[in-house]
């Protein structure tokens, strides 16, 4: 494996013509850190500047559509499918920021070290790695790395660039119209400055992490809420052959089979479940308007599993109970480490993570959706319970439930 330093670069694909997609994962020393770092990554023309908003990868929007990027929900690992990305992309910058830092008064200085490494998203064989040594580094920015092509062939240099102003400005130096900025922002207490008048809708940096217990309104606007995109993402690694894992996976190595689904209720008082257990993936359309996309059994994808509801139909449901199951695999919340995403367009993404593990239980309600007045009430839950018919008597949908399986 090579070791680059700043200006370094290496061929990917002409090294390799095995090698279809590549991960890039991101660590940071220490790990542990008050300093909230975000990671992004813009996929770029010839001209260095996205074609639109959808080129910019980040925590509120996790995949380039048509898969050929996508981000894991702790920001950690990118996924790039060279085969998937679009006519046009020449260049993918792939940048870590720090979240309200100059309002905080954080700087990558407060790190010792950001690494990238290189590897073949299908073997997990490392190809590079670059540790980037930031103590000296007073930015609030950094452009660590790029990905680009040069005569049919993907190449990653290291670059390791500091940058002046936190996400918002860079976002806007590679084209991409930013409606927000959460390091300059006026203080909750403020009077908030006027939104920017639609069309286009401008991308919006701000998110919110649910608290156990904590509710958040979004509010209706317009004639609904268009759809509202549920994302799962967890960690896919394979559990250990020994110890207590061991033990229960009856020894070798098994990766963690993390289902995404969830119950409803709607307003005429039919219940039901929507999981691929069953094949029950529902629709959009029609009743109960809530729709699994798939059933990520290989566990390859990085953007994990999506559960879309048809927001102009959410005046048909009165609560929606998200949840995850692990339908292969011993029930260990803390190392499957999942996180779910709420999105709604024209709100804040709203993350939840599945922590205050039970490691004894395998399934995990993890969020309410309430019909509160045509407003979305969202709390979060992170409850461990025995299987779906102890999930469904404590939160009372009356369902009743059968062993079941996937074909």
């Amino acid at each position: 494996m090579n070791n680059l330093q700043p200006g370094q670069n290496i061929s990917i694909t002409q090294q390799n013509a095995a090698v279809q997609s590549i991960e890039l994962a991101l660590a940071w020393e220490p790990a542990a850190t008050t300093v909230e770092i975000d990671t992004s990554a813009f996929a770029l023309t010839t001209q260095g500047r996205v074609r639109g908003d959808d080129d910019f990868i980040f925590y509120n929007q996790p995949m380039l559509p048509g898969g050929g990027i996508q981000r894991s929900p702790d920001g950690k690992l990118f996924q790039v499918n060279f085969a998937q990305l679009p006519v046009g992309i020449e260049k993918i910058a792939l940048v870590l920021t720090i979240h309200q830092g100059r309002r905080r008064g954080h700087a990558f200085s407060q790190l010792s070290q950001v690494r990238v490494e290189v590897r073949d998203a299908q073997s997990k064989v490392p190809i590079a790695t670059f540790p980037l040594a930031t103590g000296k580094m007073p930015e609030t920015a950094i452009i660590a790395a790029e990905l680009y092509q040069r005569g049919g062939d993907w190449k990653f240099r290291a670059v390791g660039q500091g940058f002046v102003g936190g996400l918002a400005p860079l976002a806007r130096g590679y084209g991409v119209d930013v409606a927000d900025d959460p390091d300059t922002a006026p203080a909750a207490q403020d009077k908030p400055a006027a939104p920017p008048a639609p069309p286009p809708r401008p991308v919006r940096l701000d998110k919110i992490t649910l608290d156990k217990k904590q509710s958040i309104s979004l509010e209706k606007k317009g004639q609904g809420f268009e759809e509202i995109v549920v994302n799962l993402n967890w960690s896919k690694a394979a559990a250990p052959s020994g110890g207590f894992m061991g033990r229960l996976l009856g020894g070798g190595q098994q990766r963690i089979d993390l289902d995404l689904g969830c119950l409803f209720k709607l307003r005429g008082g039919r219940a039901g479940a929507v999981q691929a257990l069953g094949n029950s993936f529902g629709s959009l359309n029609q009743p109960p308007y809530i729709q699994l996309m798939g059933d990520d059994r290989s566990g390859e994808s990085a953007a994990g599993e999506f559960l879309h509801i048809n927001g102009r139909q959410w005046d048909q449901l009165q609560r929606v109970l998200i949840y995850a199951f692990i339908y292969e695999g011993a029930p260990n919340w803390a190392a499957a480490d999942g996180v779910v995403t709420i999105k709604t367009p024209g709100q804040p993404a709203l993350e939840v993570r599945l922590d205050s593990h039970s490691p004894d239980q395998v399934m995990c309600a993890i969020a309410m959706l309430e019909n509160d007045a045509g407003n979305i009430r969202v709390s979060k839950l992170v409850e461990y319970f025995r299987d779906h018919q102890v999930m469904d008597r404590a939160y009372d949908f009356g369902l009743r439930w059968a062993a079941g399986s996937k074909d």
